[in-house]
């Protein structure tokens, strides 16, 4: 299992306990244990918005990221509604249509804007803080350490 990591471009030395690179040597740091993602919401691709669970990120007029208050939403193309999956967006009528049925178009709401950024881990559900790295322990469980590498 491992418990320590060392600064990226180091060597760790885990018998002297240290990581040297070129003359340069510093004592091994010890992992922090990662964070468990929570399920809730849904990142946009920007990686920097993110909208309720069960809702679909879809463009704003403004270029920013908003949330259709629907899951699998169509994103129309004006910026400003969204249809339900299945459903063509009619902008020229403000509707939405799947073969026989019409149903009003849903008004797109601003996305949340992340308050810290993490990076998700190879698992899928644990997270560390920006700029530390992910590693993944022999139990199957990632740890972070601050901005290093894994040894």
């Amino acid at each position: 299992m491992y418990q320590h990591c060392c600064p990226e471009g180091y060597t760790c030395d885990t018998n002297a306990g240290t990581c040297t690179r070129s003359t340069s040597i510093v004592p091994m740091l010890t992992k922090q244990p990662s964070i468990m993602k929570e399920i809730g919401n849904v990142i946009c691709p920007d990686g920097k918005s993110e909208c309720p669970d069960e809702n679909t990120c879809c463009k704003l007029s403004s270029g920013e990221w908003g949330c259709c208050p629907l899951k699998s939403a169509v994103c129309c193309n004006d910026g400003e509604h969204c249809c339900p999956e299945g459903y063509t967006c009619d902008t020229s009528e403000s509707t939405c249509t799947k073969l026989d049925s019409i149903v009003p178009m849903v008004t797109k709401q601003p996305s949340i804007k992340k308050q810290v950024r993490n990076i998700v881990c190879p698992d899928g559900q644990s997270e560390c803080p920006d700029k530390n790295t992910c590693c993944t322990l022999s139990s199957g469980q990632s740890e972070c350490p601050d901005k290093n590498t894994c040894c």
